[in-house]
This record gives structure tokens, C-alpha cells and sequence, in this order.
């Protein structure tokens, strides 16, 4: 049996745990990372009052397993999309899907038992069950958490790294025609997500205007780092505990969305070749939403 679903987490914040006002608009982002991109997007979805975002409006990123490392832009692009059919989905879809996944091993009458009632069967078998879903993939609990938001107003989008070392021109190219016919956002981060960090830390043409060539290679430093998050790291000092978002990114993300708009290219094919980030877009959509219908 192989993995054939991606959409998974074992530790998982539900909004209601730390939010009073559930959003009625979400944009669901499919990101490369699996660690920096998620504490940084958690970040601006916990603090949207402090930020000006309008708590009808959220972020989430998409989650998938730990060791799940399907990270080039099409892939990004592929998780988007398992998301995007898992929201057409009945039960019975769901039923009829896990069934064929396990034709030999659990009846029809056994899943629909798991999904229904699940505290109804033994605790052995019960989480029996929840290893071998596990083992294609198949996180019930957080597809469900998924499945619940406004079909109508939520939007979908894909953030992706340019690396030139691994991301061809043309690869780049495809994925952003792609988002454009399907109706997806399409945020690109050239060089990578931390030169859009870089720019909460950073005037950036004021301190590495002799370093943009460095910057757009961003060629390895070390067996961690390349030349940006080498940058990132002295300035911001992530480490276990994570990338300190209160501390270093959210007094700056106004900083960042100035530089980002005003003195990088914002189309996404432009910025295919030349660096920059156009994250800003989303900051500043979350912080109008509401405000055109209140005036």
C-alpha cells in the first residue's frame, strides 16, 4: 500500500482553542516549508488584531506529515489541489474512499461506524485503524476540520520559492500559467521565503545594495545555510524555540510590505528573474477585508 494522500497533522490548532470570532473568509496557502512558512502565517493568523486584520478573515496553511519533504512548486501546487477536492466531498465520498483503500482488511460497515461514532468501537481497534490510515496518509480528523469553512468566500493560493538551483524557468513558469487558469493566488519568493523575512529585519537596499547578486544566487554558505537565511539567522536568531514572530517579524511587517511593494517587482512572472516577493499582497488584502463595506 502507498501513500497516496498528503493533507495531514498530528498537532494541529483548531481556532476556536485561542479565537472567539470564527473567520467567515479563509485563505488556504499552500506552501514549500514545512516549518519556518507555518510559524510565520500561525503568526499573523494569531495576531490579526494587533496587526489591523479584520478577524473575519484568516490564513492557513495547508499542513502535510513531518517527513513528507514534496516541495517543488508543482507539488505545492498538488497538495493545493488534493485540499481543493477534499472540500466537494460527502461522508459517503469519504466512506467510499477509505473503503477502497482497505477492501481486505475493514468493512464497509466498520469505517462508516469510524467516521460516525468512533468512540462506539474498542479502543484496540479504533486506533488499530488510525495506523493504518496513517500509513497512506489519511488524517481524518484534521480533512474534517478542513472540510467545514465557506465554500463561497475563501480564496486559494500557493507560495513558491523561485531557487534557481532547483526550480527551472520554465517549471516556474508553468506553475504560475497554472494558478492563473485555475484562479489561485500565486505569491513567489525570489530567492526564497527568507528574503521576505529578510525584510522585516533589513533596509534592504540600504545595507545590501552591493549584495543583490548574492542575493539572487544565494549560493550555500555552510552544510545549513545559504547567503540569505545566513542573513535571517544573524539578525533574527531562530533556533529551537522557533523564529520569535512577535519579537522580529510583527512590529516590521509594515516595513516589509513597503519595501516589498515599492522597491521589488510585484508581477509573478517578472519576478521569476529578478528578486523580490510579493507577499504583500495578501498582508494588505487581510488588512482591507471589511473596510470597503464599513465605508
Amino acid at each position: 500500500m502507498i501513500n497516496r494522500y498528503r493533507l495531514m497533522s498530528t498537532a494541529y490548532e483548531r481556532e476556536e482553542e485561542f479565537q472567539k470570532i470564527i473567520p467567515e473568509k479563509r485563505i488556504f496557502l499552500s506552501v514549500e516549508g514545512n516549518v519556518t512558512e507555518k510559524e510565520y502565517f500561525g503568526g499573523i493568523s494569531r495576531n490579526r488584531q494587533r496587526i489591523g486584520i479584520n478577524a473575519q478573515i484568516d490564513v492557513k496553511v495547508l499542513e502535510r506529515g513531518k517527513n513528507d519533504t514534496n516541495s517543488a512548486p508543482k507539488q505545492v501546487i498538488e497538495l493545493l489541489e488534493e485540499y481543493i477536492r477534499l472540500r466537494e466531498q460527502s461522508e459517503d465520498d469519504m466512506l467510499e474512499e477509505i473503503s477502497s483503500q482497505f477492501k481486505e482488511q475493514y468493512s464497509v460497515e466498520f469505517i462508516r461506524q469510524y467516521l460516525t461514532s468512533p468512540q462506539s468501537i474498542p479502543k484496540r481497534q479504533r486506533n488499530q485503524f488510525v495506523t493504518e490510515l496513517k500509513k497512506i496518509g489519511y488524517d481524518i480528523d484534521y480533512r474534517k476540520y478542513l472540510m467545514k469553512y465557506n465554500k463561497d468566500l475563501d480564496e486559494f493560493a500557493v507560495l513558491i520559492d523561485r531557487d534557481k538551483h532547483t526550480h527551472s524557468e520554465s517549471n516556474m513558469v508553468d506553475c504560475i500559467a497554472h494558478c492563473k487558469e485555475k484562479g489561485y493566488k500565486c505569491y513567489i519568493a525570489n530567492p526564497c521565503f527568507e528574503f521576505w523575512l529578510l525584510m522585516h529585519l533589513s533596509e534592504i537596499k540600504e545595507e545590501y545594495g552591493d549584495q543583490m547578486d548574492l542575493i539572487k544566487e544565494n549560493e550555500k554558505v555552510s552544510d545549513v545555510h545559504t547567503f540569505v537565511s545566513k542573513a535571517v539567522s544573524d539578525k533574527a536568531h531562530h533556533g529551537k524555540k522557533g523564529i520569535h514572530f512577535v519579537e522580529n517579524y510583527l512590529p516590521a511587517i509594515d516595513k516589509a510590505v513597503r519595501q516589498a511593494r515599492e522597491d521589488f517587482p510585484a508581477d509573478e512572472y517578472e519576478l521569476v528573474d529578478h528578486i523580490g516577493c510579493n507577499l504583500w499582497k495578501m498582508i494588505e488584502e487581510l488588512k482591507m477585508y471589511g473596510k470597503t463595506s464599513e465605508a
